[in-house]
C-alpha cells in the first residue's frame, strides 16, 4: 500500500478507501522559533520535537503520495552519508530514547549511552498503531511481524536543529529543509516501540485551562486557573502584540496557547507570578484606554 507523503499523516492507506476526509494533515509549513516548534497552519505550539511530532493535522482531506519537492534537481540524498546505517550495521533491541528536556541543543557526550525505551515483554498492541521511534511509522500488524530483532530502522538520538540546520545527534547528516531532514534514514536497528513503558505513560499531556481577565486604563490582568504549577518548566513568553503559556501544573497536564491580544503592550514592562491555584499575568498598555476584548479575533 502506498505511504501519505502528506504532513503529519504518514500512514499506509488504501486507495479505494481514499475519502475526502481520510487524511488529517498540516497544510502549512513547519515553523521554529525561539524554541517553539509547529506548524504556520495552526496555533499549537511546543516545546520538545517529540511533542511537535505529536500536533494533530488540522485539515482533513484525500491521501497523497506525491513526492514533495519533485521538481527539484538539487535535492539532497541524504541516505548518500557514511554515516548512515550500512547493509551490515550491528542489530540492537534497543528501542527509543527517553526524550531530553531541550532535544534541540543537547547532545549526548563521546562514547556516552543513549537512555532507551522498549515495549514490554508480552505487551498487548492494537493493530494499526504506529510505531513510536523517531524516522519509523511502521503500523502494527502481528507479533511475528512487528516485533522482530532488527525491523526498526531509526534515529536513537534526539533532534537537533542549530543555525539552520537539522539533524540527529546520533549521526553525521545535516539538512537545510524541513521535508529532507525527515527523509534521513535511521542509524541505527532494533525492535519496533509500539506502547513504550510507564515512562511513556507518564508523559505530560495536553489540557485546557479556564482564563478571565480585568483592567484598568493602563493594564490587563489575566488569570489562568491551574494548580501546583510547576515554576521550573512552565513559562510565559511576551512580544509587542501576542503572548505565549506554557503551563505544566497538577498530575503532569500542559496548557500551551498562544494569544493574539487586542493592541500592543509593552514586554518589557509585563509580568507574570505564579501562586497555588493560577498564573496571574500583568500586559502593560502601550496606550492607555480600554480594550473590548482581550484576543484581536474576539473584538
Amino acid at each position: 500500500m502506498p505511504t501519505c507523503t502528506l504532513n503529519g499523516c504518514g500512514q499506509e492507506y488504501d486507495e479505494a478507501a481514499n475519502d475526502a476526509m481520510a487524511c488529517q494533515y498540516h497544510p502549512g509549513n513547519p515553523v521554529f522559533h525561539e524554541g517553539l516548534k509547529g506548524w504556520s497552519c495552526c496555533k499549537p505550539r511546543v516545546h520538545s520535537f517529540d511533542e511537535f511530532m505529536e500536533i494533530k493535522g488540522c485539515k482533513l482531506g484525500p491521501h497523497s503520495h506525491e513526492p514533495k519537492n519533485k521538481e527539484d534537481p538539487f535535492k539532497a540524498d541524504l541516505t548518500k552519508h557514511d554515516d548512515v546505517l550500512p547493509p551490515d550495521a550491528p542489530q540492537t533491541d534497543a528501542p527509543k530514547p527517553v526524550p531530553t528536556e531541550a532535544p534541540q541543543t543537547v547532545a549526548p557526550k563521546a562514547n556516552e549511552p543513549i537512555a532507551i525505551d522498549e515495549d514490554p515483554e508480552g505487551v498487548a498492541v492494537a493493530t494499526g498503531a504506529t510505531c513510536k521511534r523517531s524516522g519509523c511509522s511502521a503500523a502494527y500488524e502481528s507479533e511475528d511481524k512487528s516485533h522482530g530483532v532488527g525491523q526498526c530502522q531509526f534515529h536513537p538520538g534526539t533532534a537537533v536543529f542549530h543555525e539552520g540546520t537539522k539533524g540527529w545527534t546520533c549521526c553525521k547528516p545535516r539538512a537545510t529543509d524541513f521535508d529532507e531532514f525527515m527523509q534521513i534514514k535511521g542509524c541505527t536497528r532494533g525492535r519496533h516501540l509500539f506502547v513504550g513503558t510507564l515512562q511513556e505513560l507518564a508523559k505530560p499531556r495536553q489540557d485546557k485551562c479556564r482564563r478571565d481577565y480585568y483592567q484598568m486604563p493602563d493594564s490587563v490582568i489575566v488569570s489562568v486557573y491551574a494548580k501546583k504549577i510547576d515554576k521550573t518548566q512552565s513559562s510565559i513568553v511576551f512580544s509587542a502584540d501576542s503572548m505565549h503559556l506554557h503551563l505544566v501544573y497538577a498530575d503532569n497536564k500542559v496548557y500551551d496557547d498562544d494569544v493574539d491580544l487586542y493592541a500592543r503592550i509593552d514586554p518589557n514592562d509585563s509580568s507574570f507570578e505564579f501562586l497555588s491555584t493560577k498564573a496571574e499575568i500583568k500586559l502593560a498598555k502601550e496606550t492607555p484606554g480600554p480594550w473590548p476584548a482581550l484576543e484581536s479575533a474576539d473584538a
